[in-house]
């Protein structure tokens, strides 16, 4: 029983999705979804309470995702900084292709009440701390193998997760005219100074 709810949950997460990336959340209608889904409205509401809920439920399922992709390639025999790379080139090739999850990640177009808030950070912020874990002890395998320097692993985790951020924030805005990817990943790794292998040498004061 539990298997058939949590299946059609997803196709109606998956019809949002397609409904959403294609006219943007504040256009979407449950109807619209529910007309995806191939269900009745009412069968939508079943699984989600009112629209902001399927939109909660929506990135939980996307950062779902985003975990499930570190965790495999965490397991994988590469390098650490090659587990970094991975990492960044298969989300890159999944938001490139739906421009509307970053739109859909970042709260752009829906109505910030405080209730909206609190249960996006409900069922989301548990995910950005497995984001988080998980890329810090990639970080820490690479300092333990001498690859990296000795840095705070959550730290440079949440670097890591920022310059992807960035990327995608430019190319959504239209920031810059190429692809900054290849370029925002060296500054992560070997940061902008021009000598001292992208270590301060001022102290701090």
């Amino acid at each position: 029983m539990r298997e058939q709810f949590e299946a059609k949950r997803l196709v109606i997460l998956r019809a949002a999705f397609d409904v959403v990336s294609a006219k943007g959340y504040s256009d979407t209608k449950v109807d619209d979804i529910a007309a995806g889904a191939g269900v009745a409205k009412g069968t939508v509401y079943l699984y989600f309470k009112d629209k902001p809920a399927i939109y909660v439920g929506l990135a939980d399922w996307l950062l779902e995702q985003a975990v499930a992709v570190i965790r495999d390639i965490a397991a994988r025999p590469l390098p650490p900084r090659r587990k970094l790379e991975e990492i960044f080139a298969s989300w890159s090739k999944t938001l490139l292709s739906r421009p509307a999850v970053m739109s859909l990640l970042s709260m752009q177009n829906v109505d910030q009440t405080t209730e909206v808030m609190h249960r996006f950070k409900k069922l989301v912020m548990p995910h950005m701390r497995e984001m988080v874990t998980e890329i810090a002890a990639i970080v820490a395998d690479g300092i333990r193998a001498g690859e990296f320097r000795k840095v705070d692993p959550q730290v440079a985790a949440l670097l890591y997760l920022d310059s992807f951020r960035t990327r995608m924030f430019a190319l959504a805005h239209g920031i810059v005219e190429a692809d900054p990817g290849p370029m925002v990943r060296e500054m992560f790794f070997c940061g902008i100074l021009a000598n001292g292998g992208g270590r301060s040498k001022r102290k701090a004061g």
